[in-house]
């Protein structure tokens, strides 16, 4: 009998809750591939205390060369009530998409378009740096494009007391 053993690393807790955000975009996927939508709106499961969002917009991510790049798909949703806000190692996407159908209260048969608030918060496969992102929206689509935190800090000798 062969006896294997497996490294074990302690997780970062942004390491932890990306795990977490994982699993749940792989259950989310399964759910819909055998249940279909049913004409309702994605839910997240990154809710902050000051924000209750209805829906989790698409998303695209790769590598391409030196840069990352994310595609959001925010169909509808007006440029100025977008909000993305960036660190070394988390992405943030909220804002609010209007209703087709404005402040009336129509009779509604069917809908499928997502609106309301929307947030969404990811971890991402490596550092970046904050400083360095552009984003671009086009045709309801938001392009963000990352670069990597460079690794130019170099070592010095630490004075022992």
């Amino acid at each position: 009998m062969m006896l294997v053993t497996r490294e074990r690393r302690p997780l970062r807790r942004s390491g932890l809750m990306s795990e977490f955000e994982r699993l749940h975009n792989l259950v989310d996927e399964l759910m819909n591939e055998v249940f279909g939508s049913w004409g309702t709106p994605s839910l997240t499961t990154t809710p902050t205390p000051t924000q209750n969002p209805t829906w989790l917009p698409y998303v695209n991510m790769w590598q391409s060369g030196n840069e990352l790049i994310i595609e959001f798909f925010l169909p509808g949703v007006p440029k100025d009530s977008i909000e993305l806000n960036v660190t070394e190692d988390t992405l943030t996407l909220s804002g609010k998409c209007p209703t087709p159908w404005g402040n009336n209260n129509p009779t509604v048969y069917k809908y499928e378009f997502p609106y309301g608030e929307f947030y969404r918060q990811m971890t991402l496969p490596f550092s970046v740096n904050p400083e360095k992102v552009s984003a671009k929206y086009e045709n309801g689509v938001l392009r963000v494009t990352l670069t990597p935190m460079s690794s130019t800090s170099k070592s010095h000798k630490v004075q022992i007391s």
